[in-house]
């Protein structure tokens, strides 16, 4: 991968092209647009905004020409590189004239919160928008099912649909805030520092962004708004960061990659790992975990 960014770098040429063949790519292969994203946010990292619109305009001239030949539309390029780039562009740029990624991540957690706002403004109706959608999907499974057995079935559906529009959003910043951290990794990686390791291992979002977390947890305890809860599902992700922090922290002076490792795979089986984690992050801004982690090990 630090052959394809540092190839990437060499012209705006070299830039557009990868950052197209790796969009192309990421739609048979989702996982692909997190290093398609990965080299935009290097590039503005890099070589400033101008240069990262500029191979970006390339790429999406490029991927608008392929969408035509392939469907007769060009609508699907141009949506593409807003959805799957947009969101690293502003963020990188962001860190590139902060240099703070704590200040990123907050800046990032309120977009992201007025993205959920204009979620439940715009489409009031998502949730049966997705619903009728996931039972296209399912027609063929429903048609083979008793009545009971369908009744079920689409309450299930909804409960699941219900859900995953609650977390849309966060799941959407989290994975651009990772795109961004692995620009950040490749730009420290190919200058030969370790800038990005302290970065991340001194996250800190502040207490005024942990005292508006609570207080939006309670509020979404008594009010039951599903927009109050999804915005709190969107700090609590930018949370999850500052606990992995603690994590690393701790897992580097004592040397426990492995405990990493577990931690890991227990978040993907068990989200309430990553809920105990973010809780972690958040009352670090009070407790200061890592300043005792530094005095122990200077004992």
């Amino acid at each position: 991968m630090l052959a394809i960014a540092r190839y990437a770098l060499k012209s705006p040429f070299h830039a557009s092209t990868i950052v197209g063949i790796l969009a192309i790519l990421s739609l048979f292969i989702p996982l692909v647009s997190i290093l398609s994203g990965a080299i935009v946010g290097l590039i503005i990292l890099t070589q400033g905004l101008f240069s990262g619109a500029r191979a970006l305009l390339l790429s999406v001239v490029g991927i608008t020409v392929v969408s035509y030949l392939v469907t007769q539309s060009p609508v699907m390029g141009i949506t593409l590189g807003l959805v799957q780039w947009l969101p690293i562009v502003i963020l990188a740029e962001i860190l590139r004239r902060t240099r703070s990624m704590s200040f990123t991540l907050v800046i990032g957690m309120v977009i992201a919160m007025l993205v959920v706002v204009a979620q439940y403004v715009l489409w009031p109706d998502i949730d049966k928008l997705w619903t009728e959608y996931v039972q296209m999907m399912f027609q063929s499974v429903e048609l083979q099912q008793s009545a009971s057995g369908m009744d079920q079935l689409q309450a299930g559906m909804q409960e699941l649909v219900h859900w995953m529009v609650i977390v849309l959003v966060a799941v959407m910043y989290s994975t651009f805030i990772g795109t961004l951290m692995a620009s950040r990794w490749f730009q420290a990686r190919l200058a030969g520092s370790e800038g990005f390791r302290d970065e991340f291992l001194n996250i800190k979002l502040g207490k005024g962004a942990a005292i508006a977390t609570l207080l939006l947890a309670v509020l979404s305890l008594l009010v039951k708004q599903d927009l109050l809860l999804a915005m709190l599902m969107v700090m609590i992700a930018t949370f999850l960061y500052q606990g992995l922090a603690i994590v690393h922290c701790w897992s580097k002076r004592g040397k426990r990659k492995g405990w990493i490792v577990l931690l890991y795979v227990l978040m993907v089986i068990f989200p309430q790992i990553m809920a105990a984690t973010a809780f972690l992050g958040l009352i670090d801004n009070w407790t200061d975990f890592r300043s005792r982690l530094r005095t122990n090990e200077s004992v």
